[in-house]
């Protein structure tokens, strides 16, 4: 990586470096002394003019992401202090949450209130109602925690420092619903920006962001080792020798996002090898899983469908998975099980969840009535009951997965981030996905049993599904 101006003027020969300081305005020299950024910072560590619109700094711890973050925004909110309506500006500074866009974002020893004092810049901190700077100009700089995935709705920003996304609770949500809309108060000679520094996980909206390649996005890429001159000697030292050559050092150390990522419950190499193009005549069960939403509109429903051939391969065929609760996402369940001519719906029943019963229920007569049932038939519901946690109910089907017996019928993006990045541990995160996946599978992984002895193809897929429905009650009750 590249060098600050700083060591590459320290690694010059004496003579030149005292002639080339000599040429110096005391201003210049001033603005070194206090250690001014254009002089300290690395090349990689500032995002470059273009026409991006995220900047997107993927690093290994103390890469100096926050110092980077904090830089950029008093810069642009010192350059554009209007917008280019005359009206003061405001700029966002989101971390995951409200205390640590404070105690880190805004007061640490690489936050915001740090260059604005070195700076000497005339401004008044306000901690009520959140943390925010104010400058005589008028504009802002607010700070947000992302525990609400609807953060940033409202404002009409200029830019914003995005802290860690990989941490938030649910990041693509809180940048497509609530952030990115925010940024529209364009400037003069300039547009909206985001600034997002964060050690790199393989979620989802990192993983879009990587891939794009219309400009929209500037990646940045950086090492702890990179800031090595910056660190305890003994701290980098102990992470050498705690981390080397393993791969979540590869990830926290020198900033890689790793596909096979450390401890997930299914390997996406697995997933990819066992992808099929076309699902096979032999299908004897299909099942739609369902994880309901529980705490409200920014919960998912996992809806996934499954089906299980006579030589005991599952093949999943769809996520349809919604955003929604109550008797939206209910519909939207009954319609899947009717596009797919599903044999049951599993749903998960907990005490959280048991209220579900009454509403998939309702929902079933109401899709009746709008014929995709036949009427006088029944609701084909059955509860899951999930009293084992996420990571032991999915261990038996990642264990198929690895096996080769698990097969995605075309692509499931969300899906399958959700199954390669879970590890069960260390997170209050619900994967509703995963969790509806498990489910279906379980299910018909319980009706797998030696087949009695036949005597001809209709017998034959007649006793395989009296079986499936006689076994798969064990699981159910």
């Amino acid at each position: 990586m590249g060098m600050s101006l700083q060591a590459r003027i320290a690694a010059l020969p004496e003579q030149d470096r005292v002639s080339w300081l000599e040429q110096q305005a005391p201003w210049v020299i001033n603005e070194m002394a206090r250690g001014e950024w254009w002089w300290v910072s690395r090349p990689e560590q500032v995002p470059p003019p273009g026409a991006w619109f995220i900047c997107l700094a993927l690093a290994g711890r103390g890469w100096g992401k926050s110092r980077a973050g904090s830089e950029w925004i008093v810069e642009k909110c010192l350059q554009h202090p209007l917008d280019n309506r005359g009206a003061p500006t405001e700029w966002l500074v989101i971390a995951e949450t409200l205390s640590d866009a404070r105690t880190i974002c805004m007061e640490g020893p690489a936050g915001i209130l740090r260059v604005l004092e070195r700076r000497g810049i005339r401004y008044r901190y306000k901690m009520s109602p959140r943390p925010m700077v104010l400058f005589p100009s008028g504009s802002k700089i607010y700070t947000e925690g992302a525990d609400d995935p609807d953060v940033g709705r409202g404002y009409n920003a200029s830019g914003a420092w995005l802290d860690e996304i990989v941490k938030w609770r649910k990041p693509r949500q809180a940048w497509y619903e609530g952030i990115m809309p925010s940024l529209r108060a364009d400037l003069a000679g300039d547009q909206p920006r985001a600034f997002v520094t964060t050690t790199p996980k393989p979620i989802d909206i990192i993983q879009e962001w990587v891939r794009r390649d219309d400009g929209t996005v500037h990646l940045m890429r950086g090492s702890t080792f990179d800031n090595r001159s910056n660190l305890s000697a003994a701290v980098v030292n102990e992470l050498e020798r705690r981390y080397a050559g393993t791969m979540i050092g590869r990830q926290e150390l020198f900033g890689e996002i790793i596909e096979a990522f450390d401890g997930a419950l299914f390997s996406r190499l697995d997933i990819e090898n066992n992808r099929v193009d076309e699902m096979p005549d032999n299908v004897i069960a299909t099942v739609v899983g369902v994880d309901p939403s529980l705490t409200g509109e920014d919960d998912e429903m996992g809806i996934v469908v499954v089906s299980r051939t006579a030589d005991n391969h599952m093949y999943v065929l769809a996520d349809r998975s919604v955003m929604s609760v109550g008797r939206a996402a209910a519909l939207s369940a009954w319609r899947v099980v009717a596009e797919f001519g599903a044999d049951v719906l599993l749903c998960e029943s907990n005490l959280g969840k048991r209220w579900m019963r009454q509403v998939f229920q309702d929902a079933y007569y109401e899709c009746v009535e709008q014929g995709l049932f036949e009427r006088g038939t029944k609701p084909p519901l059955k509860e899951v009951d999930t009293k084992i946690g996420k990571r032991t109910r999915g261990e038996p089907v990642a264990m198929r997965c690895e096996q080769g017996r698990l097969h995605h019928v075309g692509r499931f993006k969300e899906l399958e981030d959700q199954l390669s990045t879970f590890t069960g541990w260390g997170t209050k995160d619900s994967p509703d996905r995963l969790d509806a996946l498990v489910h279906a599978c379980r299910f018909l992984m319980a009706g797998e049993r030696k087949q009695a002895r036949i005597t001809s193809p209709n017998e034959a897929l007649s006793t395989t599904l009296q079986q499936l429905w006689r076994e798969s009650a064990s699981y159910l009750s």
